[in-house]
């Protein structure tokens, strides 16, 4: 008996689809994909499923209508698909791989998906229509993955900020212990061994003395605008003069604009400056000066022999330590009832504390109002004032309707240049 090879391999392909079919359709589709079947139409794409089905035959293949009947269950579609032009067709094993893949989705082998498969199908056969469906799917799951994406970021910037606040507050803890273990140092060894630096009162190295009094005259103002200022100081240490004989000491006095002014009102001063054409000046109109260093000079004086001490723009000129060892001698050298005047720019002025302030070389850093009438506080004198004074020219004034944000701007930019912080011993 002739057997023909390829019918036969068409037929044995033919059934083991239809078992297959069979197989689902009796357990369901959707309860077949949800037992853990892999979904072959989201897992490969039609066209690549096309290369492992076999080749058909050349001729069509006429297969009698008993095994057709055994081939397909009975039932609505197989009674619909049991038409003459389609039933020698039916054998088919791509037919039934059409079934078998239709069976696995939602809702099993039906009319829809079926046509869902062959529309698809036919789809990625178009190459600009596929790239079309491949780009869609990507615009539909783009605001997902940028949402993911966003978040991550989210997360990450979160982390590396509470990470950097912890170590903030880790890198705070040791500097407060530290500052505590050398106070401690400090406060074990001898006061003779513990010696703060020298006040530099002077220019830096490099800014000569008599370049340093063209500077002066350039940028602090003429010796009659200083004067000017200075008198509005005057009676306060006009009080203090009349309570006893001890001079005033003026530290850092410069071309002595202040000393002139004392001098005038009948009260005693002396003025020390570091820069010798600074004292020469004084000692050339006639004053009390001598060139030394601030903090070396008030070290050589008597307890309780000053009436008063002023210092106009000299405290920026010294580091913290070399300061605070200034007010501590000032309450020293100060008789009780006396005054101390420092008189320093004002970073509260924010075109004087980010740049006038750093016209001058010789300047270290600003000084807040706060911290000076801290230190005067802290080192026992009382009845401290912070006076701000010198606001710009009146011309410079911002002008608008809006007086509340007008106001604020003029006093950010244009208030008080200068402030003086004023204290008295108790």
């Amino acid at each position: 008996m002739d057997i023909n090879l390829d019918t036969l391999r068409d037929a044995i392909a033919a059934e083991v689809s239809r078992r297959e079919y069979e197989r689902l359709a009796a357990t369901g589709g959707e309860a077949a994909v949800a037992g853990g079947l892999v979904d072959a139409v989201e897992a490969f794409e039609p066209i690549d499923l096309e290369g492992y089905l076999p080749e058909p035959p050349s001729e069509p293949q006429h297969v009698p209508p008993e095994l057709v009947v055994e081939l397909l269950p009975e039932g609505r579609l197989y009674n619909l698909l049991r038409h003459k032009r389609i039933a020698p067709h039916l054998q088919r094993p791509r037919f039934y791989s059409l079934l078998t893949r239709a069976s696995r989705l939602p809702g099993g082998a039906s009319f829809s998906n079926m046509a869902y498969l062959v529309g698809r199908g036919i789809a990625y056969r178009v190459p600009w229509l596929a790239r079309l469906i491949d780009e869609s799917k990507q615009w539909r799951y783009l605001p997902g993955r940028l949402a993911g994406f966003e978040y991550q970021a989210n997360q990450g910037l979160y982390a590396h900020a509470l990470a950097t606040q912890r170590n903030d507050e880790y890198l705070l803890r040791r500097i407060q212990t530290l500052e505590q273990r050398l106070r401690e140092l400090q406060a074990r060894q001898p006061a003779a061994s513990v010696q703060a630096p020298v006040a530099e009162t002077k220019p830096e190295p490099g800014m000569p003395a008599e370049l340093y009094v063209d500077f002066e005259a350039r940028f602090r103002g003429s010796p009659e605008e200083i004067r000017g200022r200075l008198a509005n100081n005057l009676p306060l240490f006009q009080a203090v003069a009349a309570l006893g004989s001890e001079p005033v000491l003026d530290l850092g006095c410069g071309r002595g604009e202040w000393l002139q002014l004392l001098a005038d009102s009948g009260i005693r001063a002396v003025g020390v400056d570091s820069n010798p054409s600074m004292v020469q000046r004084c000692i050339d109109a006639g004053l009390n000066a001598q060139v030394g260093d601030a903090l070396e000079y008030l070290e050589r004086q008597p307890d309780q022999s000053l009436s008063g001490l002023t210092a106009f723009h000299v405290i920026e000129h010294v580091p913290l330590d070399v300061l605070i060892r200034l007010i501590d001698e000032a309450r020293r050298v100060v008789r009780p009832g006396g005054i101390v005047l420092f008189e320093t720019p004002n970073p509260e002025n924010l075109i004087v504390g980010a740049c006038n302030f750093y016209t001058d070389p010789t300047h270290r850093n600003p000084l807040p109002p706060a911290l000076v009438g801290f230190l005067l506080e802290a080192r026992g004198f009382v009845r401290v004032d912070i006076d701000r004074r010198h606001p710009a020219d009146p011309k410079l004034l911002l002008q608008g309707q809006d007086d509340a944000l007008i106001q604020p701007l003029n006093r950010l930019l244009f208030g008080p240049q200068d402030y003086a912080a004023i204290g008295y011993v108790p």
